[in-house]
Order: structure tokens, then C-alpha cells, then sequence
């Protein structure tokens, strides 16, 4: 091919001269045969053919594509050219590889967890269902009864399916057990799909009303692998699930996690079994079965779009058939007019889907959304920065330009010889960026963790990320080449071929330039160290919120009765001798349990019903229920300001108690004596408030204190997951060992996890806000960093322009203080530019995280005033250092310096 020969002109160059040397050599016999002498007989062929190197240019060129050849040229030449200048090559490529590096790790995350879309069959046709009530709050959830109407009466589906991640479930193998995270779904969830196993088959429409052995399970390629060490003979395995027995039927294909992306589910099994792996939660045969009743809502809904159907009509057609299932729910008699008001002014939103529950979405589109615009700031200082260089650079090379400018080059031809220089170095940072981003991304992923296993988001580079970077890569080229180009290519030819370094006064206005590229750095590097000192600042405010309990020296052990076959009231009995056997190891002060511990997502929510007259409430009559233990608030920490708290001895032998909390009080009683005061939830049972217990941050420190009531554990029972709280005169997680052998004493299957302490726990609930402000402090450093770098630059570049002047200065009788102020005063000019664009900047830009900050003003001043302090600290003592050198100057030197 001939675009080939670029790469092996010598060779083809070779070939061309001995077809030539052929060709002359039969010219010259024919000559002789004429009767030439051999000398005249050569000299007539040679005049007959012409210039030889010339031909050989001409018929290269005619089968050769020129833009390639020079382009090759260009490109040999540019890395002669940087291999020449390593350090500065070095410098440069480490600058980019810093901005792409973090745009490139941040960007790996946002794909992951916000854009990537589902590993399914055309994932642009799922939708979610959400129901959205008065107050604007979603709740994805319904119930099955609603599932089963949507599934069967709508028109726009090609079908509807379900799915909920359970959490925990003990996975029995050949007697030995082992937790796993465990979904519910429909039958049709991978057939609509469109997910085939990679081993066996997956769960069918047939497997819904399966049960006892006939139960049918799906697990995932990597419990597959962790548990069984992908052993093929596991498809037909029988296994027990929480004591049920199930048949392995399937694996899922590596790349399938189900529909939240960073969840890691470990086995599937039908949603109409759920009474065989939870009976206690399943409630089958009662008014509450999860199967028939409506007012269970716990599943979301999916579905997928038939081909040609719009979002408006799917959503008309699903408003319909939401209506009919709220006229069903507002049958149930147990509703007050309240509850029964909010459900029928509750809509249905139908909403895309390709990307799975937006869980991860919900939390993390904001941070991550910051984090793009910081880095994309980063890039552009490490972008000036370059420029300066390269403009440092370019100047020192004028007379090369000027050279080749005498010599018939073009100055399109110069331009695209230093862009093709920049390019490798935007190619060089850019592959060194990516490495860099493949150790950052799964560093931050650690950041965006709330606990110590890191979230299970897929952030190897694939074919996104790399176009990414090269895309970033390439605008950088461009962003700081062309420039420095465009300065170059308008070389002065006269002054360009002048060896004397007074020609170089011919580069002001690549000194203005640069100036400028400085001024930039000064003003985005200050917006970045005035939005990480809001954000850190943000950070210890919600640090040092006192939440309402006391976080120290208090352990959390969380434990499940449930997958081993405990059922009803065997739970109550067992937790009264889990509690005494935990309060009599050694080093526990104090030990209680509850359903739901501080910081921690989701509540429990029910309408109330206060007996007697009452504060009317601002909002709807919601209030939240946690079930505690005895002696609850003392082990927490949450102080007791009326009334008593819960005792041992408040079981289904006592009147129904309740404890209630201050917003509690002052929403429904307002400045009344709550005490005595009786109030029902959602079901008909009467509570008496019988203690008030102070406001506690309970879900997130930012929160608002909510109406919230304390019910005894004793006087209802439950079967799900309950922690303790076991408060410790000694480092908590010393004492894990003991306390782990006296729970195994009371029963050796129960399965113990969720280790972990309160403090850290409560840590936890920051990790958003310690990821931005970590990372924007981090790259704020960085940016101030080449800043200082920048500056340094362009003034050591300066004064070495200005030797000749500095040594006038200096025979005439200038100080070493005149000649270092003279150049302190340049740097100080620049950054006060710098100082007063980047101010009113941080102010606008500011108001972007206004949504992320706590108790602190986007215009902070003590901020503002220390952040400035510290860019003017750094740029004054990237100063400091050329200007000393200027005053070193010997004026003897530098008057020969030309």
C-alpha cells in the first residue's frame, strides 16, 4: 500500500536508484553499439534521463499520500526534538497526566454509577414505576396485589416485572451454612430482561407458585466462585435458604449485578417464596400476607416498553389501572381519613429505567457532578501551565523557526510541526493520566464506601473511558499547543535569525501572553481552594453536631434469628437471654437492642391517631416507630427529660407504653404534658406515653428532628434483623471475641454480623461530604501547586529576558532590594489580577455547592480571607526565588551577556 512507504523510504528509495542505474546502463550499450566511446556513451544517457534524485522525488511522491509523508516527517522530528529536552518533556507530560489522570478517574466513576446503562436486552425500553405522594416524596415500592394489576391490565408493556433485595440469608451447602445476599423476583425478571444463565437455566414464569422442594434458585457468577469455586455440578444442587430447601437451577452471566448497580447479589429465588425463606415477614394466610395484601408495599416495579411506545402513553395508560388499586386500598378499614386522603392523592410517574435503580444516583449525582467541574478546572491550570512552558520554549527556539521560515517553510507547516509536538505530549500525559486513573478510581471508590468493603462498581477502563481520555487528551493539546503555535509561526524572520539574546526582546508579547496564562492559574487555582476550604469547613460543622446521643465507646452487633427458623415469640425469649448473657460479659456497661440504630437509612413510618384534643400538625400525621430493648436510652446515650424509659418489664403482660421524642411532643401536644396521653398507629392497639426522651440526629445529621416514638421490643416482638447496642468501658471491638462466644453459647447457628461501633457508624453518614471536600482539598492542592510552578516559570523566564537590563540597573547603582522588590512587585501585580477575578469567581461558583454546605455561607469571609492568604503565601514565594536570583546579578557577567 502506498500510504505503507512512509515507513521504509530508504528502502523504496533504494530500489527506485537501482531501476535508474538499470535503465542508464542499457542507454549507455545502446550508445556504444552506436559506435560512442564508454565515456561519451554515459554522458548521453545521463543527460537523457535527467536529474536522478529529482525523478526519484517525482515518482515517490506521485505514488505516495504527501499529508502522510509529512505528517511522518513531523512526527519523527517532534520526538527528536522532546528526546533532546528530557526534563522539560518529563515536566510537561506529569502536568497533563495529573489533569487527565483525575478527570479520566472521576469521569471512570460517574460512568459506572450515573450513566452506564443495564447489561440487558435493549435497556432503553425499561422504565420504573414510582409512586410520588402529596408532599413530593418517592417511595419506589408497591405492593404484590398492585404488581400482579400492573402486570396483567396494562397495554404499553411487552412486560412487568419485580425484584427486592432482601439483604442477608443464611445459604446452607451439604450442612454447612454461609450468608448471602438474597433477591426476590418475579418469574418473568429474566425473561424480560432478556438475561440468559450462563449455566443452566434461569428462574421461569412456571417456578412462581413452586414450593417446599420444589423451590428453585438462581445465584451469581461471583458466589458462584467465592462459595463454590465455580464447580459445574452445582446446577441441580439441593440447598437449604434459611433452613427451606431450594435447587440450584442456574449462574448469571458475569456481568449481570440485577437492576441496582454497586449491589452484589449472591442468589435469586421466586418472590412467591418468600413465605418459605421469611414466614415470620411473609405473614402467609393473615390480612397482612405480603402476597394479597395491599397495604404491603415493599416491591419496585419494572417493566419494558413495547417497540414504538412513548413514555406519555405508558404513563396515561398506568395512571388508570393506579387509580383502580387505590380505590382497593382504601377498602381496608384500618385507614383513617388521613392516611386514606394522602393515598388518593398519591400519582404514579413512569420514569427511564436503561440504568437500574437510581439508589447510587440518588446519592452520589451531586458529589460526583462537583468533583467533574473541579477536575475540569484542574485540567485547565495544568493546561496554562503547559502553555507557559511551551510560550518559555517557543521564544528560545525562534531563531530554529527563523531558520526554517528563510528556508521556504510555511508557517501552516510550523504551526502543524508544534501541534504535532504538543499532541505527544498531551498523548504522553494522557497514557500516564490513565494509569494514574486506574489507581485513583478504585482509591475514591473506597471514599464513596460507607462501610470497609468498597462498593461493587465495575471501574476497569473499557472502550469509554479510553475514548474519554483521548478525547480530554486531545483538547488539551489543542488548549495549550495552539498558542505557543501561533506565537512561533509569527516570527520576526530578521530578528528570528539574530543569535543575540536582545533579539528575544522581540518576545513581549509572548511575556504578555504568558502573564495572562498566570493570571488565569492564579484566579481558578483561588476559586478551588476557596470552594475545598467551604466544603472542609462544611465537613467539621457536621463533625461536630452533637446528635443526641452519646457515639463513644459503643459497639453494634447485629444479628438475625430468622435464618435459622426462629418464629413468633421464640424470638422474644431468645433476645431476654441474648440480653442477660451480653450484660454479664466482662467490660459491657451497658446493653440494649433495637430495629433501626442512628445514622442509619430508612424508618419505619406509620399515621397516628391521638386520643383526645390536640396541636393540629403542620404536616400530614406521620410519625416514625423504632422498636428498642429495655433501657435503650441509657445505653445510647439519649437523655430523658420527662417522664421514664423502658424497662424489662414492659412485655405482653403490661399495658401498651410508648416513649415518644421532644418534636414528637411539641408537634401533637404543643406546651400540654404529653404524659398519660395515648395515641394508635396504623393498626386499632392503643399506646400510653409514659416518658419523652430528648431529639436525636437519627438518619442523617442534616436532618431535621422529626416526630418519632419508641415502642418495647417485649410488646410486639419482631423477626427481622435486630442490633445491639453494647456500650464498653474499653476499646468496643476488644471485646467482639467474648461477646461472639456467650451469643454462641445461647445458640451456635445464629448467624452474627454487621460488626461495627457507633463512632464509625456515625462517620459513615459523612461519607459524601468527606468524599467532595477530600477530593476537592486534594486537587485544590494540586492546582495551587502549578500555580506556584506557573509563576515560578514566567518569572525565571523574565529575569533571564532582563539580565542585560538587570545588570544596568545594577552599574548604575541599583540595590540588591531595588532589583528584588522590582521583581517581587511584577509577581505581586499578577497575583492581585489574579486575586481580584478569582474572588468574585469563588463567589458565583460557590453557589453551585450551597445545596452541599452546613451552617456556612457561600460567601464565607474568614474563607475567602484564608484561602487568599494562602495564594498570595505561595505565589509571593514562588516569586521570592527568581527575584533573589535577579539580585545576584553581576552586572560585569551580564553586560557581556550578549
Amino acid at each position: 500500500m502506498s500510504w505503507l512507504r512512509i515507513f521504509r523510504r530508504k528502502k523504496w528509495d533504494a530500489e527506485r536508484a537501482r531501476e535508474l542505474d538499470s535503465y542508464l546502463e542499457i542507454e549507455a550499450s545502446e550508445n556504444i553499439s552506436r559506435g560512442m566511446s564508454n565515456e561519451d556513451a554515459r554522458f548521453a544517457a545521463l543527460r537523457k534521463l535527467g536529474n536522478q534524485t529529482l525523478i526519484r522525488e517525482e515518482i515517490y511522491h506521485m505514488n505516495s499520500i504527501g499529508f502522510l509523508e509529512s505528517l511522518w516527517q513531523d512526527l519523527r522530528f517532534a520526538l527528536r526534538t522532546l528526546r533532546k529536552s528530557p526534563a522539560f518533556s518529563l515536566v510537561i507530560v506529569l502536568s497533563l497526566a495529573l489533569g487527565t489522570g483525575a478527570n479520566t478517574a472521576i469521569f471512570t466513576l460517574v460512568d459506572a454509577a450515573l450513566l452506564r446503562l443495564l447489561p440487558v436486552k435493549n435497556p432503553e425500553q425499561l422504565v420504573t414505576l414510582s409512586p410520588v405522594d402529596p408532599s413530593g416524596d418517592s417511595y419506589p415500592t408497591f405492593s404484590y396485589p398492585a404488581y400482579l394489576e400492573f402486570r396483567d391490565r396494562n397495554e404499553v408493556f411487552s412486560g412487568v416485572f419485580t425484584s427486592d433485595n432482601f439483604g442477608k440469608a443464611d445459604l446452607g451447602v451439604d450442612g454447612h451454612g454461609g450468608l448471602a445476599t438474597l433477591e426476590f423476583v418475579s418469574g418473568n425478571y429474566f425473561s424480560v430482561l432478556g438475561v440468559n444463565a450462563a449455566q443452566g437455566r434461569t428462574i421461569s414464569p412456571e417456578d412462581d407458585g413452586a414450593s417446599g422442594g420444589s423451590a428453585v434458585a438462581v445465584i451469581s457468577d461471583s458466589y458462584w466462585t467465592s462459595r463454590f469455586n465455580r464447580d459445574p455440578s452445582i446446577v441441580g444442587k439441593g440447598v437449604t435458604i434459611n433452613n427451606s430447601p431450594y435447587t440450584i437451577v442456574g449462574v448469571t452471566p458475569p456481568e449481570f449485578f440485577g437492576m441496582q448497580p454497586g449491589a452484589s447479589i449472591g442468589v435469586w429465588v421466586p418472590v412467591t417464596t418468600a413465605n418459605l425463606v421469611r414466614p415470620d415477614f411473609a405473614m402467609a394466610g393473615t390480612p397482612n400476607d405480603i402476597l394479597s395484601a395491599l397495604n404491603r408495599n415493599w416491591l419496585p416495579i419494572f417493566a419494558r416498553l413495547r417497540p414504538g411506545m412513548t413514555m406519555d402513553r405508558a404513563a396515561s395508560n398506568v395512571a388508570v389501572i393506579f387509580d383502580h388499586v387505590k380505590q382497593l386500598r382504601i377498602r381496608d378499614p384500618r385507614y383513617s381519613a388521613e392516611a386514606r386522603k394522602v393515598i388518593l392523592e398519591t400519582i404514579v410517574q413512569v420514569e427511564p429505567g436503561s440504568r437500574g435503580l437510581n439508589l447510587l444516583r440518588r446519592r452520589f449525582s451531586k458529589p460526583l457532578s462537583i468533583l467533574m467541574v473541579v477536575v475540569g478546572l484542574l485540567l485547565l491550570i495544568s493546561c496554562a501551565n503547559v502553555a507557559n512552558l511551551l510560550l518559555a520554549r517557543a521564544t528560545a527556539r525562534r531563531r530554529e523557526f527563523g531558520v526554517r521560515v528563510a528556508l521556504g517553510a510555511g508557517r501552516a507547516r510550523l504551526i502543524r510541526q508544534l501541534m504535532t509536538e504538543s499532541v505527544l505530549l498531551a498523548l504522553g500525559g494522557g497514557a500516564l493520566g490513565l494509569l494514574i486513573a486506574f489507581w485513583g478510581s478504585k482509591s475514591l471508590l473506597v471514599l464513596m464506601s460507607p462501610g470497609t468493603v468498597p462498593i461493587p462498581l465495575n471501574v476497569q477502563p473499557d472502550l469509554r473511558v479510553l475514548a474519554f481520555t483521548l478525547l480530554i487528551s486531545l483538547f488539551a493539546a489543542v488548549l495549550f499547543g495552539l498558542a505557543p503555535a501561533w506565537r512561533a509561526a509569527r516570527v520576526d524572520l530578521s530578528a528570528g535569525l539574530k543569535e543575540s539574546a536582545r533579539s528575544l526582546g522581540g518576545a513581549r508579547a509572548g511575556v504578555r501572553l504568558g502573564k495572562v496564562l498566570v493570571v488565569s492559574q492564579v484566579s481558578l487555582s483561588l476559586i478551588l481552594l476557596i470552594g475545598a476550604g467551604l466544603l472542609v469547613r462544611s465537613l467539621s460543622n457536621l463533625k461536630n453536631i452533637y446528635p443526641g446521643f452519646d457515639e463513644n465507646n459503643t459497639l453494634l452487633l447485629s444479628i438475625n434469628p430468622s435464618l435459622v427458623g426462629y418464629k413468633g415469640e421464640q424470638h422474644m425469649a431468645l433476645f431476654r437471654r441474648l440480653l442477660e448473657r451480653v450484660r454479664a460479659t466482662p467490660g459491657v456497661q451497658a446493653a440494649s437492642f433495637s430495629l433501626l440504630t442512628p445514622m442509619t437509612p430508612g424508618a419505619i413510618k406509620s399515621f397516628l391517631k391521638v386520643q383526645g384534643d390536640t396541636v393540629t400538625p403542620t404536616e400530614n400525621q406521620l410519625v416514625e416507630l423504632n422498636y428498642v430493648g429495655p433501657d435503650y436510652f441509657a445505653t445510647i446515650g439519649m437523655p430523658i427529660v420527662l417522664g421514664r424509659g423502658l424497662t424489662i418489664s414492659d412485655d405482653l403482660t403490661t399495658p401498651n407504653v410508648v416513649v415518644i421524642n421532644q418534636s414528637f411532643a411539641r408537634t401533637y401536644f404543643g406546651d400540654s404534658n404529653p404524659i398519660g396521653r395515648r395515641f394508635s398507629s396504623d393498626t386499632p392497639l392503643i399506646r400510653e406515653i409514659v416518658g419523652v426522651v430528648q431529639d436525636a440526629k437519627y438518619h442523617d445529621p442534616r436532618d431535621t428532628n422529626r416526630p418519632a416514638a419508641y415502642v418495647p421490643y417485649f410488646q410486639v416482638g419482631n423477626s427481622g434483623v435486630m442490633t445491639f447496642e453494647i456500650r464498653t468501658s474499653m476499646d468496643p471491638t476488644s471485646i467482639v471475641p467474648s461477646l461472639r462466644r456467650e451469643i454462641e453459647a445461647v445458640d451456635s447457628r445464629l448467624p452474627i454480623f454487621g460488626e461495627s461501633t457507633l463512632i464509625r457508624q456515625v462517620n459513615q453518614s459523612f461519607v459524601q461530604e468527606r468524599l467532595v471536600a477530600s477530593l476537592t482539598s486534594l486537587f485544590g492542592l494540586l492546582a495551587l501547586l502549578l500555580a506556584a510552578v506557573g509563576l515560578y516559570g514566567l518569572m525565571a523566564y523574565s529575569v533571564t529576558r532582563r539580565t542585560s537590563e538587570i545588570g544596568v540597573r545594577v552599574a548604575l547603582g541599583a540595590q540588591r532590594g531595588d532589583i528584588s522588590w522590582m521583581v517581587l512587585r511584577e509577581t505581586f501585580l499578577l497575583v492581585v489580577i489574579g486575586l481580584a477575578i478569582g474572588i468574585p469567581g469563588s463567589l458565583a461558583a460557590s453557589r453551585l455547592i450551597a445545596s452541599e454546605l452546613y451552617n456556612v455561607h457561600p460567601g464565607d469571609p474568614l474563607t475567602i480571607a484564608a484561602a487568599t492568604l494562602v495564594m498570595v503565601g505561595v505565589a509571593l514565594f514562588a516569586g521570592f526565588l527568581p527575584a533573589r536570583r535577579a539580585s545576584r546579578v553581576d552586572p560585569m557577567v551580564a553586560l557581556r551577556y550578549e
